[in-house]
């Protein structure tokens, strides 16, 4: 049996240091990504509010116009329900909410995609947790290895029968 010394014991304390690292390691890059998962779940809601906000502008725009053409057809002397004024409001309408149609799908749309961000930022962060548990065993498996090898330094061998070939 070898004679332990300070190296030997020394060595499996820094294993241990090291291991300890790395899940410290990957405790933080898993607290980091989360982190930023919660920024772009934010920005999610934050796209989802300004597409609503933006889809009302759209809406009273066209309320806006109708209005006035309303005002001007009346002004001309034609009537609130003469067939080219009508047919220039329904084209209007049909315009304005394909208008807020279209903002609020663009607004989720881009919501989907911070949401979809989000949830790979989760998968890194818990890959890299994961990851350093393993190298964490590794880096204390090598350790301890090195150090059984030097208490033990002769390998083992087999006893012989005493027959012989």
């Amino acid at each position: 049996m070898a004679d332990f010394g300070i190296t030997e014991v020394l060595a499996l304390v820094g294993a241990g240091v090291s291991a300890a690292g790395t899940l410290a390691a990957g405790a933080a890059k898993k607290s980091a990504a989360d982190y930023q998962a919660a920024q772009l779940d934010q920005q999610a809601k934050e796209e989802t509010a300004a597409a609503q906000r933006e889809a009302e502008r759209a809406k009273k725009e066209k309320n806006f116009v109708l209005s006035r053409q309303q005002a001007v057809a009346s002004a001309s002397g034609l009537g609130a329900l003469d067939e080219t004024v009508v047919d220039l409001a329904g084209d209007i309408a049909t315009q304005g909410a394909v208008n807020e149609g279209m903002i609020r799908y663009g607004g989720e749309e881009r919501a989907k995609g911070r949401r979809a961000q989000a949830a790979s930022a989760r998968m890194e962060g818990k890959a890299a947790q994961t990851g350093s548990y393993f190298s964490a065993v590794g880096t204390l498996m090598d350790g301890v290895g090195s150090f059984a090898k030097d208490w033990n330094p002769t390998p083992y061998a087999a006893p012989s029968s005493g027959i012989y070939y």
